[in-house]
C-alpha cells in the first residue's frame, strides 16, 4: 500500500509547481520529492529537483499533504526545502489526506540548482512509540529535530545529523516553531507523561512548551498540521528538546 506525499509550490510571479513521490517510505528519514506531471494530467516535467525545474523563480508558499491508498492514517511529519549544501532552507506545513492549505513559507526561497523539497510521514495510531518531530526557525537558519518515543522516559528529538536543539541553534533566538506527534489520543493520554514537547535548560528550567499536533491525518479527523507558535524563545547551547509520551 504505497504512500504518496505531494507539495504544491506558489511562487512570486504566479506561476505554481506541483511535486510529488508516489512512494515515500515511513519515517524519520524521508525522501525527495521531485516534480510531476501526475500521470500527464499536468503542463510540466516530471522527475526533476524543483530548484532545477524552476530556477530563478522564487516560492513563497508551499503546502505538503500525505495519503496512504485505501487508509486514512497517514500523517505528516515534516518537510522543507533543502539547499545542495545539506543546510534546511525553511520548512513547509502540512498535513493528511484532507489537508487543505497551502501556507505562507517562513521566508522566501529563490530556487537554484541543489535545492530539493523534502518530506517525511509516519501512520497515525494509538502508541507511546511512534516519532514526534519538532521544526524550529530562528532568524538565521531552520532546523528539524526528532525521535521515537520511548513511553513517558525523557526522550531527547536530535536533528538529521543527531544534533542536539543547542547543538544546531544554540545562541539564536526560534521565532516560529512547531510540534507534531502522531497520535490518535494525544501525546499524554494516559497522564504518566508530558502533554506538550519541550525545551529544558541545563539549570532544568523550562525554557518552552511546544503542544504538538497529530499531524492530520484523516483517520484522526485532522486536516492540516500544527501552527506555527511565534513567541520568541532564546536557545542557550546547551539546550535540550524532548518528549515524554504515555498514551
Amino acid at each position: 500500500m504505497a504512500t504518496a506525499i505531494t507539495i504544491s509550490c506558489r511562487f512570486s510571479d504566479g506561476s505554481w509547481a506541483y511535486l510529488q513521490n508516489a512512494d515515500v517510505t515511513a519515517g524519520a528519514t524521508g525522501e525527495v520529492i521531485q516534480t510531476s506531471n501526475a500521470t500527464n494530467l499536468l503542463n510540466q516535467t516530471s522527475g526533476v529537483d524543483v530548484g532545477a525545474a524552476f530556477t530563478g523563480k522564487v516560492c513563497t508558499h508551499a503546502g505538503m499533504k500525505v495519503a496512504t491508498q485505501a487508509a486514512g492514517s497517514a500523517s505528516y511529519l515534516y518537510a522543507y526545502f533543502i539547499g545542495a549544501d545539506g543546510a534546511i532552507i525553511t520548512p513547509i506545513q502540512g498535513g493528511g489526506g484532507t489537508n487543505g492549505m497551502v501556507y505562507p513559507l517562513y521566508k522566501p526561497v529563490k530556487m537554484s540548482t541543489g535545492i530539493r523539497a523534502w518530506g517525511a510521514w509516519q501512520a497515525a495510531a494509538d502508541s507511546e512509540t511512534l516519532i514526534a518531530s519538532l521544526t524550529v526557525c530562528a532568524s538565521n537558519k531552520c532546523d528539524v529535530f526528532t525521535i521515537t518515543a520511548v513511553g513517558a522516559a525523557k526522550t531527547e528529538l536530535l536533528n538529521k545529523d543527531s544534533a542536539s536543539l543547542g547543538d544546531s541553534m544554540g545562541n539564536s533566538t526560534a521565532v516560529a516553531y512547531w510540534g507534531v506527534y502522531p497520535s490518535v489520543v494525544g501525546v499524554n493520554n494516559q497522564g504518566a507523561g508530558v502533554s506538550t514537547l519541550w525545551v529544558e535548560e541545563p539549570d532544568g528550567q523550562i525554557g518552552a512548551l511546544i503542544p504538538p499536533g497529530d499531524g492530520g491525518s484523516a483517520a484522526e479527523g485532522g486536516q492540516q498540521g500544527s501552527d506555527m507558535i511565534r513567541i520568541p524563545v532564546r536557545f542557550s547551547i546547551n539546550s535540550k528538546a524532548y518528549v515524554g509520551a504515555d498514551t
